[in-house]
């Protein structure tokens, strides 16, 4: 974050570009106001936070150890110097993944024997949407909160819309993947019907921000609870901007709000083949070296562009 305000603050707008794919920054060009971070803060659970508003700081949670904000870069300093923070961390893009697997999991015969249907549950799908048109998911979706829309927003965020009814339709699902793995979770069909066609959905078309993401579970969850049901969520998607420890907001969010009858489910081993991950051993006053490649660009990407996260014990110095 220090680094993108440095930047826009030497560059301006054009100062941010380098930063646009990697930390979850809101750039208007043609806006009068500064671009906004999308981010994580760690506080006192019971801090008042509300007075950062006079410096444009738009904290989503009134309350909470790990809440999610909007934040102007040019105050950054404010929110630093804030006695009650102790921790800002931007807000990172994820990536979507699913893998298909029903009858290797003897989904079938599972379904058969027992009898159940996920009739009385709510699936939460946090991801690109859903096509509400769609006649496997017909009268089913209760709720469907679309974070990329202009709106009021929900009490866990003010951004976004939500929609019910005959407004479900205002959402589109132009990616796919969504639509897709809603179908895997509660597609209600005779030849492709999913895992829990008799369950309700509750939908959010997520920017795919882990802070948003986390808005999005607590979301569900709430609307789970005012309805009186239990629910799963799923999340196909993944990142590498974190320890993979558990240690990360998002994962701490998680762990909060999970419990009896508040189910997450997370995509695991997608890239379990990829060659990704390195470990070394570097004993005191010496020096380790660990060799990688820079990705080719893709499409129209004329750069080529690595990011590597280095993650060792808090009481290691290293440089």
């Amino acid at each position: 974050l220090m680094v993108a305000m440095e930047d826009y603050e030497e560059e301006g707008q054009s100062g941010l570009t380098q930063h646009l794919g990697t930390l979850g920054l809101v750039s208007a060009e043609d806006s009068p106001k500064p671009p906004r971070a999308v981010i994580f803060i760690h506080c006192d659970p019971g801090a008042n936070l509300e007075y950062l508003a006079e410096h444009g700081i738009r904290i989503n949670q009134a309350t909470g150890r790990v809440r999610t904000a909007f934040l102007p870069l040019t105050s950054l300093g404010v929110l630093s110097e804030d006695p009650a923070v102790q921790r800002i961390i931007p807000s990172q893009y994820m990536r979507l993944r699913m893998d298909v697997a029903p009858g290797k999991v003897n989904l079938p015969t599972f379904a058969t024997a027992s009898g159940l249907s996920g009739q009385g549950v709510v699936v939460g799908v946090v991801d690109t949407g859903i096509d509400p048109n769609h006649p496997a998911f017909r009268g089913r979706i209760l709720r469907l909160w679309d974070q990329v829309l202009p709106g009021p927003g929900v009490p866990e965020g003010d951004y976004g819309v939500e929609l019910r009814g005959p407004m479900l339709g205002v959402s589109r699902d132009t990616d796919g993947h969504g639509t897709h793995v809603a179908g895997i979770a509660a597609g209600a069909d005779d030849v492709f019907g999913g895992v829990a066609p008799g369950a309700d959905l509750v939908v959010v078309k997520s920017t795919l921000q882990d802070a948003h993401i986390a808005d999005a579970v607590r979301y569900i969850f709430r609307v789970a609870r005012e309805l009186g049901r239990p629910a799963a969520i799923n999340l196909s998607l993944g990142g590498h901007g974190d320890a993979h420890d558990g240690s990360d907001s998002l994962c701490q969010i998680i762990d909060a709000e999970s419990g009896p009858g508040r189910i997450i489910c997370c995509a695991a081993g997608n890239e379990g083949n990829a060659n990704i991950h390195a470990q070394v051993t570097a004993r005191r006053g010496r020096r380790r070296t660990v060799r990688f490649q820079v990705p080719a660009p893709i499409g129209s990407r004329a750069v080529r562009t690595g990011i590597l996260n280095g993650w060792y014990s808090g009481n290691d110095s290293i440089r």
